[in-house]
């Protein structure tokens, strides 16, 4: 499983091909990426709720903290790989 301190030395010659990013334009965006997402997470609400959906709070909590997340994300558009792929590099 890859995760951001994996990524993140500078021996790692990864980061670049996996993401078409340098660490400083990760580095740079990492601070802004996770109050965004707590804000989106916040801001997603069901218009017409149907019997089936999950009330808010009691789906699975995520695995990846908000840094994997963006790594998943920019690797995501960087390359895009299949969703297997995906879960075979990120999750584990």
């Amino acid at each position: 499983m890859l995760t951001w301190t994996q990524l993140r030395h500078p021996s790692s010659g990864f980061i670049r091909s996996l993401t078409a990013s340098n660490r400083y334009q990760i580095e740079k965006l990492r601070p802004t990426f996770k109050p965004a997402l707590k804000t989106h997470q916040s801001s997603s609400v069901v218009v017409a709720p149907d019997k089936r959906q999950p009330k808010t709070g009691t789906a699975r909590t995520p695995k990846l903290n908000s840094e994997d997340l963006l790594i998943l994300i920019l690797v995501y558009f960087g390359i895009y790989p299949t969703q297997h792929l995906l879960g075979l590099l990120l999750a584990g």
